[in-house]
């Protein structure tokens, strides 16, 4: 009995010097940092550039596809059957080119998105973690995610500074 009693209080001696040690946490609005840093509003406005392009040639082809429909119904009594089937498959051959046109535009899409906000992440992420070191933060949890924090430990302002964001 006394073997348990005495591993008992080393057991809780042990734990309670572990729990004594504190970790220093921070919480940060890095939505709202993320969204100010100026490279991630230039990073917004070349994609929606690219993404603006791709919708316009999109935009071209469907409207060609309409106007070859529209002629097609229109002319159609009047057409011959080798002609009917010549304007049929290159409407549908149209249509087809829109389609996979559609795919790899969002293939490229999702690559130039990961180009143009990866250094941004890499940059948001370096200033969190420099300011992590200097203040002694074992932790920082973005607030957007916390149902409850003290703003002594918002580490917002120390991230902006770091970025050079007033």
């Amino acid at each position: 009995m006394k073997k348990i009693t005495l591993l008992t209080l080393v057991l809780v001696l042990v734990f309670s010097g572990m729990n004594a040690q504190k970790f220093k946490y921070g919480h940060i609005d890095g939505q709202a940092v993320y969204k100010m840093m100026p490279e991630t509003q230039k990073a917004d406005t070349l994609y929606a550039h690219f993404v603006k392009q791709l919708e316009d040639q999109i935009k071209n082809m469907q409207d060609e596809y309409n106007a070859k429909v529209k002629e097609y119904k229109a002319n159609e009594a009047t057409l011959s059957d080798i002609i009917k089937q010549t304007k049929a498959d290159e409407i549908n051959s149209l249509g087809k080119r829109i389609q996979k046109f559609q795919v790899s535009a969002q293939t490229e899409a999702g690559k130039k998105q990961k180009e143009l906000y990866e250094p941004v992440k890499k940059k948001f992420d370096e200033a969190l973690k420099a300011v992590a070191k200097k203040y002694g933060y074992k932790f920082i949890i973005d607030k957007n995610v916390l149902l409850y924090s003290d703003d002594a430990d918002d580490v917002t302002k120390l991230v902006k500074t770091q970025l050079g964001i007033k």
